[in-house]
């Protein structure tokens, strides 16, 4: 077993002041709005980012010169208490990881927890990735719970 094998699934958690539909909808139907795509994208601040809402749906971002980037593909769908999808921005779909995100009621808000594993299929990379995905999904999460703020 190599070291990025044994690497277990990284977790970030945040609350959210919205119901469970309501934190499912901003991050899913409305991701465009809330990814930060200036400093975490393919294209940079001119793409657009929409995920199709469905199983099998695409998670793809439009490039301003009309081409796209697709970073991965819904493996479930089960509104309004999760979404998951394979994981790959930037890197060819074989080095594909996973990330599931769940919806829970928590009080008067929603506890909406990400899951990101599968980092062996990162070849060479995999720790190295990780490491940049523990401080990176905090930075991605903050505007998706400023927007559900509003």
């Amino acid at each position: 077993m190599t070291a990025t094998t044994a690497l277990g699934p990284l977790v970030k958690s945040v609350r959210v002041a919205a119901s469970p539909a309501r934190a499912f909808e901003l991050f899913t139907a409305r991701i465009g709005a809330w990814w930060p795509l200036e400093t975490h994208s393919v294209g940079g601040s001119s793409s657009w980012l929409a995920l199709e809402p469905r199983l099998g749906g695409r998670l793809v971002e439009s490039l301003a010169d009309g081409g796209t980037a697709k970073w991965g593909e819904v493996t479930r769908w089960e509104p309004p208490t999760r979404v998951a999808f394979t994981w790959h921005p930037g890197t060819p779909p074989e080095e594909a990881t996973r990330v599931e995100v769940s919806f829970a009621p928590d009080g008067s808000g929603t506890l909406v927890t990400l899951v990101h594993s599968g980092w062996e299929s990162r070849r060479q990379d995999g720790a190295t990735a990780r490491e940049g995905y523990d401080t990176g999904w905090e930075i991605v999460l903050r505007p998706y719970a400023d927007l559900a703020r509003e």
